[in-house]
């Protein structure tokens, strides 16, 4: 599978973070390019080489399903055991995202939106 660009991941930001209010929509772009440097052209980042403020965004990414984490436990020398955490790219929830319809309406308040007007209304049924 090809690289994800800047534009697939900042829809898919578009449409996760910024449509549940967990980011603002001008630093969904930023955002996009901050992460995707950190994964460069593989799928795989070490949780230790991000910076903190990063790491946040990370867990948020998370939370959204456009990334996922891994913990492996590895021994080393004299019997020690080491933990390396791993940041995966979740491609495939990324371009599904990216590739909704603009116009379409995923948030949890389009099932109000489609109610009609007598959705609404509250009158007590006749007897």
């Amino acid at each position: 599978m090809p690289p994800v660009t800047v534009e697939e991941f900042t829809k898919a930001i578009r449409r996760t973070l910024v449509a549940h209010g967990k980011l603002p929509n001008e630093l969904a772009e930023d955002v996009a390019i901050q992460v995707l440097n950190y994964f460069g052209s593989e799928n795989v980042v070490l949780d230790n080489i991000l910076a903190s403020e990063d790491r946040d965004i990370f867990y948020k990414l998370e939370e959204e399903g456009l990334l996922s984490s891994e913990v492996e436990n590895t021994t080393v020398d004299k019997g020690k055991n080491w933990r390396i955490h791993y940041w995966l790219l979740n491609k495939g929830a990324v371009l599904q995202q990216e590739s909704l319809n603009d116009g379409e309406d995923t948030g949890p308040e389009s099932l109000y939106r489609k109610l009609s007007q007598e959705g609404w209304a509250r009158t007590r049924p006749s007897k």
